[in-house]
């Protein structure tokens, strides 16, 4: 069997992706050789990374035998353990560097040896070009890097990599950087002897910018020894704990699994996705995701974001997990379904608790919150009599504060107010919902709590009835305004038909199913109207059918001051025309209802004409209406509810304002 130098590009060349990675693959190494600090270097402006590390260094035969030694395996040369430190290397396959050339054409190394005995230092430099590589790849086995000068790299011990001539524009900024690497590695800081920098700035655990998000905490195995480590420097709302005992295993997890309080928290950054809970390996990144192997979809695992160690799937003595990217693990080895089936009851006690954990928390800070939203809110919340009406209040700010508002997601401030000013209207006709409380201790229909309960619904009809009243009051108010006489006319004709509550209280909305009858009719009354003089069209507005109340109604709307004489006899001549039209189309139905016909007149009658009116139309189930005392009888009919406005308008000018704002 020969191998060919080609397989780099399947190795190295191509398969990293990103900045970050490879440059964990570099911190990697750094720490497998006993460094305690490695200094990175951003210099966007001249498009170059160095990394500095002052760890053992490498010697020649370091350098030819190890380093260049595509897939030397520091564990299986009895290394398993760093030098002097005896920490559990990273390191597995040997094929790390080859991921520099995956973001970066040239590369050089510096590296320096401290001989312990003599105390001299001795260096090598090197250089190593992609594009060479790849020239060599199609022409031998080999590739030979050029030496270099070791110009002013003056450490006695550890190594110098220079990255310059990138594949592409580097556009990552020191904190992102700082960031991104922060959080691929849990082996920072003076418990670990191990410290990075990126521009001379320590990386520190508070780099990874998850805690000042996190509402709720979940600690597991481990990692509960440092609870109080964590509330030092953070604020949760809960701290919870879960065994890391994977269950039939010798196996243990430890690390945390937190929800934050919006997933707006945990928006991609360059495209890099933050909802996601991470697996690591000795201290180092060896999944970015697992969340993504369950599918979850319930609401709660778009608040999700955690971090755990499964030392478990890297030890010496089993295969190694990781595929060949070093990204991710071989989701078909058993130890990886262990955590897989370790990690799912995990998250379903997670959702178990999450939501009443956010209710409670939603409902403790309702009133504040609601208050943000708009002040209005608050007075309305001030202006309830009762601490159980309150009390239902609170809970349904915090049953708005729990549903999803992306404050990324257009009109998402204006939503939230719409769904307060809807909920304050629910609540309000929905008042009984304090009583519903009661119904389990009633035992006896002799319990007087049962006159409270009847008392509210009477509470809540009121309302609804209110509620009507205030729609109504609006249409009086119009006509309130109008006073020229033909605007009374139009605005007769713009709400009578749709309003026959107008002509009579007891008339609701037109009867629901009757359109193709309305359609049938008013195609009649059509043909009546074609068959009028040219007076009398001009004197009439309109005709109508509608269905109220069990009953037919004709109604005919004449101009409040027609260019001709309306007379008795006319009046009567057009309106029997109509009813005959009726009778001829409901006959084809069968049905028998009552019909009315009402004429709709601006000027009265005089005291003669007007009884011959009414004598004729009584023969046809007639009346006339006029316009002034039309107006007048709906203004006195519903002065109750002109009252009842005046408390209505409170609630309403809040609402209005909640929402107008």
């Amino acid at each position: 069997m020969t191998m060919s130098l080609n397989v780099l590009n399947h190795l190295g060349l191509r398969l990293y992706s990103n900045i970050p990675t490879v440059l964990s693959e570099l911190v990697a190494n750094s720490y497998d050789a006993d460094a305690t600090k490695v200094d990175i270097t951003l210099d966007i402006d001249n498009e170059k990374i160095i990394i500095d590390d002052n760890g053992h260094g490498m010697t020649i035969e370091d350098i030819n035998d190890k380093f260049l030694r595509v897939g030397y395996s520091k564990r299986e040369n009895g290394e398993a353990r760093s030098r002097d430190l005896k920490r559990h290397v990273m390191g597995r396959k040997g094929i790390g560097k080859l991921s520099l050339f995956s973001i970066a054409n040239q590369v050089e190394i510096r590296t320096s040896v401290l001989d312990q005995k003599s105390g001299v230092s001795t260096k090598s430099a090197f250089s190593m070009n992609r594009f060479d590589i790849e020239k060599e790849i199609k022409s031998s086995d080999k590739y030979h890097p050029i030496e270099i000068e070791v110009g002013d790299f003056d450490k006695t011990k550890g190594t110098q990599i220079i990255l310059t001539n990138f594949k592409r524009q580097i556009t990552y900024t020191e904190k992102w950087l700082k960031k991104r690497l922060a959080r691929r590695f849990s082996v920072l800081g003076d418990e670990y002897k191990f410290d990075l920098y990126v521009n001379n700035t320590p990386i520190t655990i508070a780099d990874r910018d998850f805690f000042s998000k996190v509402q709720f905490l979940w600690l597991i195995g481990d990692e509960i020894k440092k609870k109080d480590e964590y509330l030092k420097h953070y604020s949760f709302e809960k701290i919870e704990e879960i065994n890391g005992d994977l269950p039939g295993t010798a196996y243990k997890v430890s690390g945390w699994i937190g929800t934050v309080e919006l997933p707006s928290d945990l928006k991609p950054e360059k495209n890099v996705n933050n909802n996601k809970i991470s697996v690591l390996c000795r201290g180092k990144m060896a999944q970015e995701d697992i969340l993504e192997s369950f599918n979850e979809g319930g609401i709660y695992a778009d608040y999700l974001i955690g971090e755990l160690q499964a030392d478990f799937l890297d030890l010496d003595e089993e295969d190694d997990i990781a595929t060949s990217s070093r990204q991710k693990i071989n989701e078909d080895d058993p130890r990886y379904q262990e955590l897989q089936r370790y990690i799912y009851p995990a998250l379903k006690k997670i959702q178990g608790v999450w939501t009443t954990f956010r209710n409670e928390l939603n409902k403790k800070n309702a009133i504040k919150k609601a208050k943000l939203v708009h002040p209005k809110l608050e007075i309305w919340y001030d202006s309830l009599k009762t601490d159980t009406r309150k009390e239902h209040a609170r809970e349904l700010f915090s049953t708005i504060e729990s549903f999803h508002f992306d404050s990324s997601e257009p009109d998402a401030v204006k939503k939230k107010k719409d769904l307060y000013a809807q909920g304050i209207v629910a609540f309000e006709k929905l008042r009984l919902r304090e009583s519903l409380s009661e119904l389990s201790k009633i035992k006896t229909a002799d319990d007087l709590k049962l006159t409270r309960i009847f008392a509210d619904l009477n509470d809540l009809e009121a309302n609804l009835y209110y509620d009507i009243a205030a729609e109504r009051v609006e249409v009086i108010k119009e006509f309130q305004k109008k006073l020229d006489d033909n605007d009374k006319e139009t605005l007769l004709q713009k709400y009578l038909f749709d309003n026959l509550w107008i002509l009579n209280p007891s008339w609701e909305r037109p009867t629901s199913g009757s359109e193709i009858m309305e359609k049938r009719v008013e195609a009649e009354f059509n043909t009546i109207v074609a068959g009028l003089t040219e007076e009398e069209r001009k004197g009439r507005m309109d005709i109508k059918y509608r269905t109220a109340a069990g009953k037919h109604i004709i109604l005919e709307l004449k101009r409040y001051d027609p260019s001709y004489k309306v007379t008795p006899v006319n009046l009567y001549a057009q309106l029997n025309k109509y009813r005959k039209g009726l009778i001829k189309c409901l006959a084809s139905t069968g049905n028998s209802d009552p019909i009315e016909v009402i004429a709709v007149l601006g000027k009265p009658f005089n005291n003669e004409d007007l009884k011959e009116a009414e004598d004729l139309l009584k023969t046809i189930d007639g009346r006339i209406i006029y316009y002034d005392i039309l107006i007048e009888q709906s203004l006195k009919s519903y002065s109750d509810y002109l009252e009842k406005q005046k408390e209505i308008s409170k609630l309403r000018k809040i609402i209005d304002e909640i929402v107008g704002s």
